[in-house]
């Protein structure tokens, strides 16, 4: 008898997300600590899509790189690779092919030197070096005279902000490595931290969607691994189900 080995470990998780509205939404998947297929892995990925709120999805496109950034504007789709190369979609999907971003213009950040800067919609978050589990972090509005500091009440210097999500109407998420998600009703002013959602040091934020109305969905990776679970919240955050998990 010959021993057959196991197959080669893939781990495709999702690493990004995006919806259009509350029922139909995209993802990028890959394992990004996969370098090179000598360590028993393929650095590869997928573009897949959801149109019953991310309880079930189909892979639109296997790609030769994994997914770590994903987003919808208007009728184009976009995934970004580990390699910062981009690809887009015009025809839901169908056809991706690579894309040139140019940079933004306009107003130009309200964050001082050296610090990280998340932006979605007019809010921005500017964050510090990060140290010891800490990081300082900012919040701004964007008006007609410019960037305006908010006071972020509640937001806490623990945990490593990784991202920022605003609707329209005020409702938002930070989340973070290290820390928690942070929810906002008030477009910034205050901020909530969901412990029971994404527990310290335990939950790691990957990806996280805020649309009109209080509908989120947010990425969580238990202990910053392959075990991830998307959540769903349709009340701005004051429940929370978990809608799929992985592996």
């Amino acid at each position: 008898m010959f021993a057959v080995a196991p197959p080669p470990r893939v781990a495709l998780v999702p690493n990004a997300i995006a919806f259009r509205d509350p029922s139909h939404g995209i993802m990028g998947t890959g394992w990004q600590s996969c370098t090179s297929s000598a360590f028993g892995c393929r650095p590869q990925g997928t573009i897949s899509i959801t149109g019953d709120g991310g309880k079930t999805w189909h892979v639109l496109l296997r790609t030769p790189r994994p997914v770590v950034s994903i987003g919808v504007d208007g009728r184009i789709e976009r995934a970004v690779f580990d390699d910062g190369e981009t690809i887009g979609s015009s025809d839901g999907g169908r056809h991706w092919a690579p894309v040139v971003v140019r940079p933004p213009t306009g107003v130009g950040s309200p964050c001082p030197a050296f610090t990280q800067v998340f932006v979605a919609l007019d809010l921005a978050v500017c964050a510090s070096q990060p140290s010891a589990g800490n990081q300082m972090k900012s919040v701004y509005r964007l008006g007609v005279n410019g960037w305006r500091h908010r006071a972020a009440i509640g937001l806490s210097s623990y945990g490593y902000v990784l991202g920022l999500a605003m609707a329209r109407d005020g409702f938002g998420f930070i989340w973070e490595s290290r820390g928690t998600l942070y929810v906002t009703r008030d477009d910034g002013s205050h901020w909530t931290g969901l412990a029971t959602v994404a527990q310290p040091e335990v939950d790691f934020g990957t990806s996280a969607v805020a649309l009109p109305r209080g509908v989120g969905f947010a990425l969580l990776a238990h202990g910053g691994g392959e075990v991830r679970r998307l959540v769903e919240t349709t009340d701005a955050g004051r429940s929370w189900r978990v809608v799929h998990s992985w592996p």
